[in-house]
C-alpha cells in the first residue's frame, strides 16, 4: 500500500511540473468559462529565442506551474500558424495576454521574456 501511494505521489508530481496547455483557443475558452478561470494566451513561434526560453525555463518553474494551473487556463498560439484566429494584435513575441474567457475582455498583457521571479509577480498581480 505504501509503495502504491509513493508511486502515485511521484507520478502526480511529474505531471505538475508543466503547465496544462490546451490544444486550441476555443477549447481553452470553454474550459475557462466552465472552471471560472481567466485565460492566459501566449503568442510565440518555434524559432523565437525568448519564446523558447519562456517555455523551457520560466514556464517550467514549479511555483509558476502550480500558480498558473490553479488560476488560469492556458494556450500557446503560433503567430504564423494561427494568424487568422489570433484574438489580439501584437507588436512582438512572446506576448502573454490575460483575459476574461466569457467576453475576451483583455485584463492585462506582457510583452517579451522575463525571469521566473518577475513572471510570478506579474501573474499574481493579474489574479
Amino acid at each position: 500500500m505504501k509503495l502504491l501511494l509513493l508511486i502515485l505521489t511521484v507520478t502526480l508530481s511529474l505531471f505538475a511540473s508543466s503547465i496544462n496547455f490546451e490544444k486550441d483557443l476555443q477549447t481553452a475558452k470553454e474550459k475557462a468559462i466552465k472552471t471560472d478561470k481567466k485565460l492566459m494566451i501566449m503568442y510565440s513561434t518555434p524559432t523565437c529565442p525568448e519564446c523558447n526560453y519562456m517555455k523551457k525555463k520560466v514556464l517550467k518553474d514549479k511555483e509558476i506551474v502550480s500558480f498558473v494551473n490553479e488560476n488560469f487556463v492556458s494556450v500557446i498560439m503560433d503567430i504564423n500558424e494561427d494568424e487568422k484566429i489570433l484574438p489580439y494584435k501584437f507588436i512582438g513575441i512572446p506576448t502573454f495576454y490575460f483575459s476574461d474567457a466569457s467576453n475576451m475582455k483583455l485584463l492585462a498583457q506582457r510583452i517579451g521574456g522575463t525571469r521566473e521571479k518577475q513572471f510570478l509577480e506579474i501573474i499574481k498581480n493579474i489574479k
